[in-house]
Formats: structure tokens, sequence, C-alpha cells
């Protein structure tokens, strides 16, 4: 059944939904890199206490951008990191996908605390917290989501909105200068 949740960026000039009722799974993760989009982009206070930032890992056709497709930014923050979708018109984050559309994959950004994501099921890549929070659930996020791909894939979809028919980003990706991610790890919310 249909669970449609909407979200906007900070500027309102871009809008997306989200079926929730798809599967998917909440994770917060705490890594240095999902911290540091976001407080590149200017957008730390979307992280929560310890840094971790809200995902609703599903498929991409769970994913409808509804206003602004035109302000839609991507950037990596080294070479061979995550696509990190943004609405460029006011720095939002949006989502993470793998750099190629090969697995059916997007990470879904929200606000912390992100009640519409219900629970968080796991706790990921926590050693940033320093003790402060326990990592758990990291081994059944990473299978349902390879499961969930791979069903996909078995099922003939392929499609995704972050990249065209020949399976390219539909965005060159800016990839952050040393310069930038060191600063964007120093800061906090």
């Amino acid at each position: 059944m249909p669970n449609i949740h909407s979200f906007e960026c900070a500027c309102q000039s871009m809008a997306w939904q989200v079926d929730l009722g798809r599967s998917g799974t909440h994770v917060v993760c705490y890594c240095r890199d999902c911290a540091s989009h976001a407080r590149h982009l200017g957008h730390g206070a979307m992280l929560d206490a310890h840094g971790g930032a809200h995902i609703w890992q599903t498929l991409p056709d769970a994913f409808r951008l509804t206003k602004g497709a035109e302000h839609l930014a991507a950037q990596r923050l080294s070479p061979r990191g995550l696509l990190r979708w943004y609405a460029g018109c006011c720095n939002t984050p949006i989502a993470n996908t793998l750099p190629q559309n090969r697995l059916p994959f997007i990470g879904i950004l929200a606000p912390a605390p992100a009640p519409a994501f219900g629970r968080a099921a796991g706790h990921v890549q926590t050693a940033q917290t320093h003790g402060a929070v326990r990592e758990h659930g990291f081994a059944a996020a990473g299978a349902k989501l390879m499961l969930r791909g791979l069903g996909a894939l078995c099922r003939g979809a392929r499609d995704n909105p972050f990249f065209d028919a020949d399976g390219q980003p539909i965005r060159e990706a800016r990839i952050l200068t040393r310069e930038e991610r060191t600063a964007a790890q120093s800061l906090r919310s």
C-alpha cells in the first residue's frame, strides 16, 4: 500500500516524493562522509546529535522528483565515492546513489529524527561517535540492500531517476577538493 511522503528543499524550489510503503530500511549512518556531505552543504543541522544521517535505503522507483529538476546537482567527496545528490539552489541534501547504475539502490536523506521513516533498524559506522552510539544492524541492513537490489534486477527494474538510459548520471558530480573535505570534516553542527 502506498505511503507517499513529500519533501522539499530549504528554499522550496525543489520537491520530491518517496513511497515509504515500498520495501526499505531506515538506517542512521555515522560515517565521516555522510556528515561531511551535509556539513559541506551548510546543512549540518539535519544530522542527529552525534552526527548521524537518517537514510531510507530503498529502490530507485520509490523516489519521484516532482518540482525543480533543473536545480538537481551532485557531488562526490572523492573520485571513487558515492554520488551525493542535492538541491543546487540551496544545497539541501536529497539522496545518495552508487556511482554506477548497476545495482538498484537509493538512500534518501531526511533531517533528524526522520519520524516518517519509522524506527531506525540500524546504527552503522558508529566509530566517529567514540562510543556514544552502539553499532547494530549493519549486516542486516547490508543484506536487505543487496537482496532488494538483486530482486529488482531479476524483475528487470533498472530505471533510476538519477541516471540516463545509458546508465550515466544525469548530472556531472563535482568532486570536493581535499581542502574542502578536510574543512567539512572539522565542522560541527
